[in-house]
């Protein structure tokens, strides 16, 4: 498997799903009266979060990200699946 292949899979299969989980709850959050101004922080470096790889996904589905590119991606995503 390249790691083009490897990079879809972890984002569509893992790390998407993940993301979109802990927008739902945060967006929950925000929305009431207990939320904090982090929490609404947190939401929006989220949303800009799941922007980003939204466009990795398409620029995967162009083949427009190299195997270095998505290596170095992977290692990254690896390590904010750790934090």
């Amino acid at each position: 498997m390249t790691n083009t292949e490897k990079l879809e899979k972890l984002l569509k299969e893992e790390f998407i799903p993940e993301l979109d989980e802990a927008l739902l709850e945060l967006a929950n959050i925000t929305q009431s009266w207990k939320a904090t101004s982090e929490d609404k922080e947190e939401f929006e470096d989220l949303k800009q979060m799941k922007k980003f790889f939204d466009k990795v996904i398409e620029d995967l589905n162009e083949n427009a990200i190299n195997e270095d590119e998505a290596k170095e991606l992977i290692s990254a995503i690896e390590e904010m699946k750790l934090d």
